[in-house]
């Protein structure tokens, strides 16, 4: 019988990630660092009511947590095996320390969310 393991699932969940920060961090970054502060798309403060008014809406939000998830569970992930890569030693509980961090925040952010709306 063989064991099962869960690395699948870390490394599809760590992909998914990097798949979508190298997909739309850069536009993000385009927007909200370039074009909305230069005044080339319009007022920062309409652009924030405007967002508000969508990203508060369960529907809209829920997805942009977990999609924030996936960027914070790649940053974990690739921290740890950076980490890994040098040769400092990290265990178990410093491994469960990092993902459950990740998953602390989806959940917090999830609550916030809840309640803010």
């Amino acid at each position: 019988m063989s064991q099962k393991h869960l690395k699948p699932v870390y490394w599809g969940i760590f992909s998914a990630g990097g798949t979508a920060a190298a997909m739309l961090l850069a536009p993000l970054l385009l927007v909200l660092c370039i074009l909305l502060p230069f005044g080339i798309i319009g007022s920062a403060a309409d652009f924030y009511y405007s967002a508000h008014g969508w990203i508060s809406r369960p529907w809209l939000y829920i997805p942009l947590a977990g999609l924030f998830f996936l960027f914070l569970w790649h940053g974990v992930h690739r921290f740890y095996y950076i980490l890994h890569d040098m040769h400092i030693p990290v265990g178990a509980r410093t491994r469960w320390g990092f993902y459950g961090f990740a998953v602390a925040v989806l959940l917090v952010s999830l609550l916030v969310g809840h309640f803010a709306a």
